[in-house]
């Protein structure tokens, strides 16, 4: 297998959430900062990525084997609904976040990471929701003939300068108008994070998010069976409306719960699977270890008459296969 290049980049929620909402507006009270300040504060806040360290050190190195050899991981669905995400705002879960007196998870980049403080709601003594909304949280609406074919294989262990992982990746669903929506992946794969660890792209049998801090804080932390992030595209009735686009996908343990209500760490099924593709509405900035506001075209009109500015959605009739 040859080396492949890498993509210098990882999966985002939002960024600058202190200047901008996933639909552009600036957080209540704080305004819009100049460009030069909203800079500056990003700089100051990417410095804070608990990962940065370790990232320096795999910068330039070659891809390292996984231990005991690749893995190779199937996943499908050939029918049935889906779950898509719509704009909302994520209660924070103490776990995870803390409290005002005893913060955690604040530093990095904005929704990659952690959440600024002046992004959090604060009642008496606790903290309740993001200020603003982002593509996590309760809100969802079910569409239609839901199809997923996922094809990956976990050979390099750790990010690197290169990889040799790989994922082919294609899902597509429905609205009640008869619009199909379609997802694929991946051109080039993220060898090498930018705010945590990518594992050259890849990665299997692994925790994410939440208080791990690899992926963004604002979803539970999870057990993963299989991950990937990489360089995909976006289309709509056949038709290529997006692209290049970053793209992450995940097989975990289920973090719903009634009312498909995005669940805090405490009420993770461990006994139940899903999995989750996430088109995050920013880009990251190639050779500059940041990443800009970029909503990504999807095609599909909200309530108000606005674009979903990303794809977050969730498939759970699966059909699972793995082996070495």
């Amino acid at each position: 297998m040859s080396v492949k290049t890498p993509l210098i980049a990882t999966f985002s929620g939002v960024s600058a959430l202190l200047a901008l909402s996933v639909s552009g507006v600036a957080i209540a009270g704080q305004g819009t900062p100049n460009d030069q300040g909203k800079a500056a504060m990003m700089a100051k806040l990417e410095s804070l990525a608990p990962y940065k360290g370790y990232l320096e050190a795999h910068s330039s190195a070659q891809p390292q084997e996984l231990l005991g050899g690749p893995l190779a991981v199937d996943v499908s669905q050939d029918s049935g609904g889906v779950h898509v995400a719509l704009p909302d705002n994520r209660e924070l879960d103490p776990a995870v976040f803390g409290t005002p007196e005893t913060p955690r998870a604040f530093g990095g980049a904005p929704g990659v990471n952690g959440v600024p403080l002046p992004a959090r709601g604060v009642e008496d003594g606790h903290y309740t929701t993001m200020k603003e909304k982002t593509p996590f949280g309760d809100a969802n609406v079910v569409m239609g003939n839901g199809k997923l074919k996922l094809h990956l294989v976990d050979r390099t262990a750790t990010d690197a300068a290169a990889t040799e992982d790989e994922a082919k990746f294609d899902a597509s669903w429905q609205d009640k108008d008869g619009n199909t929506y379609e997802v694929r992946c991946c051109a080039k794969m993220a060898a090498h994070g930018v705010d945590y660890p990518t594992f050259g792209g890849v990665v299997t049998n692994h925790i994410l998010h939440g208080s791990s801090r690899i992926g963004t804080a604002l979803m539970p932390t999870e057990y993963t069976y299989a991950a990937f992030w990489g360089m995909g595209e976006i289309l709509k009735n056949g038709k290529v409306v997006d692209k290049p686009r970053l793209v992450h996908g995940m097989l975990t343990e289920y973090v719903r719960t009634t009312d498909y209500k995005l669940g805090f760490d405490k009420d993770i099924t461990p006994s139940r699977r899903h999995f989750h593709l996430m088109v995050p509405p920013v880009m990251p900035v190639m050779g500059e270890g940041h990443y800009e506001k970029k909503p990504v075209q999807t095609g599909f009109k909200l309530p108000n008459g606005m674009e979903l500015p990303f794809w977050h959605v969730m498939f759970s009739n699966l059909d699972i296969q793995a082996g070495r």
